[in-house]
């Protein structure tokens, strides 16, 4: 046995440092001060348990996983075990290691059976794996073990809810998210709108650009009901939404961000289907909006090529799972495996750099100075014949004008609306999803798919051109009649 004393003086000078997250100097201070108590005790479980929480802090999966695995080989209690196998459980959940910590899980839970943490990634694992129904179940069983205030399982039971295809359920309970992780909005100046009819409502965009476009199919429905709308959304979407909503003169858009306006009550995007009451099926069923159609000019189209698709390879990094969804831009340079084909850029945030830095450039092109907002965008891709994206904003995009798109999609970083396997999708009838499998490693096997298919679409194309009647044909026709 080390020195326990000075181990426990150097996690707790440790932890206290961290807590000034305004200098990086500091941050790398405070874990050399936590790593100092693993070499001051060897033997402290504890210290390799927050030395491993640090590291999942600091986005170091690796350097967690092993900490954890470390403080196992310690000398520690049923009750200290259980949360550290509920912590090493989510990291290799993370690293798609799911028979493992689905035993963790349930050795945490026999362990300690009133938390609450395992049977949360117990129901986050069935709903990777496909396995929807089990997932709500587990999500039912760690809320009925929460506290009333917390509301992390009520936050992983709206997902498990939505997957499993519950929309109502599932969207009332994902309310927890402001409690969870947008505490802000309890602080609104008013009262939440619950669909009341004739109050003046602030709606407000609380997630991303492509979740702000999706739930707008229900503004329609806001205007009928409620008697006016401040509505403070994105720059890029102002005019697209004048435009869509134009009939609705009881709307106010208002670009982000806004001062708050005169108002009974606020609401966000997302949280309407909720606000407004809808069943699953009136969910399902509500149709796209209008979008302005400009003529713009496509002479920055590549001639002589027989398709022209555009693709996107990374979304926000503020979403959890961009770190799964994200594709390197260079392996869709493999999609030049098919002759014929031209792909443009229609990354528009700061990583549409690394085109140039991974040596793209002369191969994609860059279509992110024609497009200032939403509305040139969807008029950029009426010239494209096709979309090929991750699950990011622009299938959302393209879902608006019915743009075909297909969708590289992972096996670990999933979205509700496309489901656990793209089968059944919400809101994009006519996109096609092609499944990173369990266990592959990286993305190759999938682009060899989407190739396969890309190369089918080409042959039908060009069958479809072949059996076209000539101009000549036509008129000789046209004679006889």
């Amino acid at each position: 046995m080390g020195n326990r004393d000075q181990a426990i003086h150097f996690l707790k000078s440790g932890e206290e440092t961290a807590r000034n997250k305004t200098d990086q100097k500091l941050i790398d201070h405070a874990y050399q001060l936590m790593a100092s108590a693993c070499y001051a005790d060897p033997t402290y479980w504890d210290a390799f348990y927050r030395n491993g929480n640090a590291a999942v802090d600091l986005q170091r999966p690796e350097a967690a996983i092993a900490c954890y695995r470390r403080a196992l080989e310690c000398a520690i209690t049923a009750h200290e075990k259980a949360p550290l196998l509920t912590n090493l459980a989510w990291k290799l959940h993370e690293r798609g290691e799911f028979d493992e910590a689905i035993k963790l899980c349930n050795e945490a839970i026999d362990l300690n059976p009133k938390l609450n943490l395992p049977w949360i990634h117990l129901s986050s694992i069935n709903t990777t794996l496909g396995a929807t129904a089990t997932a709500v179940q587990c999500a039912y069983k760690a809320v009925e073990l929460s506290p009333p205030d917390d509301a992390l399982a009520e936050f992983a039971l709206s997902f498990a809810l939505l997957f499993d295809r519950q929309y109502a359920k599932g969207f009332k309970a994902f309310e927890a998210r402001f409690a969870h992780r947008l505490p802000q909005f309890l602080h609104y100046p008013y009262p939440k709108w619950k669909g009341e009819k004739g109050k003046t409502v602030f709606l407000v965009a609380d997630q991303g650009l492509g979740d702000t476009l999706s739930f707008a199919r229900f503004i329609p429905q806001v205007a009928e009901r409620a008697g006016y709308v401040h509505a403070c959304v994105q720059q890029e979407l102002m005019r697209t939404f004048r435009y869509a909503f134009r009939k609705y003169d009881n709307i106010n858009w208002l670009p982000q961000p806004c001062n708050f306006p005169a108002a009974d009550a606020w609401t966000t995007f997302v949280s309407l289907p909720y606000a407004l009451g809808l069943t699953d099926q009136q969910i399902r069923d509500v149709p796209n909006y209008e979008t302005l159609r400009e003529n713009i000019r496509s002479d920055w189209k590549v001639p002589d090529r027989k398709l022209h698709i555009g693709i996107a390879w990374a979304g926000s990094p503020q979403n959890d799972i961009d770190k799964h969804r994200c594709v390197p831009v260079t392996q869709f340079l493999e999609l030049y495996r098919v002759p014929g084909i031209q792909l443009y850029s229609l990354q528009m945030d700061q990583r549409k750099h690394e085109l140039f830095s991974t040596g793209c450039a002369p191969l994609i092109r860059d279509l992110s100075g024609y497009a200032r907002d939403i509305t040139d965008s969807f008029n950029l891709l009426r010239h494209l014949d096709m979309v090929i994206s991750i699950e990011s904003a622009l299938p959302h995009i393209c879902s608006m004008i019915d743009k075909e798109c297909w969708v590289p999609y992972s096996a670990l970083g999933k979205d509700y609306r496309v489901g656990p396997d793209g089968t059944d999708r919400l809101w994009t009838p006519h996109h096609r999803v092609f499944c990173q499998q369990l266990g592959e490693a990286g993305w190759g096997p999938t682009f060899n798919r989407i190739i396969e298919a890309l190369q089918e679409k080409l042959h039908e194309s060009e069958l479809r051109v072949c059996s076209a009647p000539s101009a000549d044909n036509r008129k000789q026709r046209a004679k006889s009649a």
